[in-house]
């Protein structure tokens, strides 16, 4: 797959691309081009993607319309609307996947409700359990195409949704910096002693937390590795508004801080979306109490916990993500195991944030630090390999 420019703002363009990521989607290449004219802004964007997710349903594109539904909602705040359309999501990707083999569900009970997700099955002999998760604002199934060849190398993978994701965000169960603790609930509930595990987006923070304090993570991959939960926030405002913010924010100056994240909003589009999806995720009435609660997502102090072999990533031009975080980690994981680093970049066309464009290369260099720790794995095919 490539990296597409069409559209001029560069958080949009970049959503976009993500139907497009797996490889297997290029039938949706024309139908996204088709209405990137129309799109303007984020009222625009919602009109367009819903307008492509009814005609892919009627249609019975269960799959696509899907991706069209999640696209749709993508940009709307908090409130019935958006809830809709995630069950909108949910209803015609569990249509897409009926019949599907090696493809089951589940439900991990957790506090209120429960953890939803996905398992496959390894194909042949089980080498190994790989976990996964998403981050900020991904939803579990938009990375089976990611994780579905891993089966075929002797992984059994179990993806799920954790609190402020997917289906259980939409139980009430939101965003939470202690990660361990919807990792102990996976791992109790399918009985599991050693795993490695992978964490995507602002997920590379929490992988990197759960493994901090639950060891029977054996290895962990963060893609890409991100420190603070407003790290990536902040990188969206003007150069000076973010430190002015943090002044106040530290201050407490709750007036303060909504007048610059008001300002902020109308002058950035991706800084207005951080906001606005940070609220949804974390149930939070205020951007005051969103940054409060993000605020909480910090590898300070915690890092030195990690006794397991690391791998953390980066792309060269991510829009989300500094570059430079990934040496501040490995500056701390002092008692790791190992540690190794993978920047990708514009040569390999994989530059972009979680290596949208080319995600294959990313899977592919995910699996050869694992196979280190696996034997007789890295005899196996995955297919779909990067050449």
């Amino acid at each position: 797959m490539t990296y597409f420019y069409i559209l001029e703002d560069l958080g949009m363009n970049y959503t976009l691309n993500r139907p497009l990521f797996d490889g297997n989607a290029t039938a949706r290449v024309e139908e996204v081009r088709s209405i990137a004219p129309r799109i303007v802004d984020f009222d625009s964007w919602h009109t367009c993607w819903l307008d492509l997710a009814k005609r892919a349903e009627r249609e019975g594109r269960w799959l696509d319309a899907a991706t069209y539904y999640h696209q749709a909602e993508f940009y709307l705040p908090a409130g019935p609307e958006r809830n809709g359309l995630y069950d909108d999501f949910s209803r015609t990707f569990a249509h897409g996947m009926e019949g599907q083999a090696n493809y089951e569900r589940f439900q991990v009970p957790y506090e209120s409700g429960y953890l939803p997700g996905f398992r496959l099955q390894a194909v042949g002999a089980e080498l190994a359990t790989f976990i996964f998760h998403g981050g900020y604002d991904s939803f579990v199934e938009e990375f089976y195409p990611f994780v579905k060849p891993l089966t075929e190398i002797g992984y059994t993978v179990i993806a799920f949704d954790g609190p402020g994701q997917g289906g259980a965000l939409r139980q009430g169960l939101y965003f939470d910096h202690a990660w361990e603790k919807p990792a102990k609930a996976v791992l109790d509930h399918f009985k599991l002693s050693a795993v490695d595990w992978l964490g995507a987006s602002c997920g590379g923070y929490l992988a990197l937390r759960a493994a901090a304090f639950e060891h029977r993570i054996e290895h962990v991959a963060s893609l890409p590795a991100t420190y603070w939960g407003l790290d990536m926030t902040l990188r969206q405002m003007f150069p000076g508004r973010d430190r002015a913010l943090m002044s106040l924010f530290r201050a407490g100056d709750r007036d303060g801080v909504e007048e610059i994240v008001a300002e902020q909003r109308k002058s950035s589009t991706n800084f207005n979306w951080a906001i606005t999806q940070g609220m949804h995720i974390t149930g939070t009435k205020t951007p005051f109490e969103c940054l409060v609660a993000l605020s909480k997502h910090d590898l300070d102090g915690v890092l030195q916990h990690v006794t397991q072999d690391v791998l953390v990533t980066e792309g060269e031009q991510d829009h989300l993500f500094d570059t430079d975080w990934i040496f501040r980690i490995m500056r701390e994981l002092v008692c790791a195991q190992s540690v190794t680093a993978r920047i990708f970049t514009v040569r390999e066309g994989a530059e972009q944030h979680c290596q949208v464009g080319n995600m294959t290369l990313a899977r592919d260099e995910i699996v050869r630090w694992l196979t280190k720790f696996h034997p007789g794995m890295d005899q196996r095919v995955l297919a779909g390999t990067s050449k």
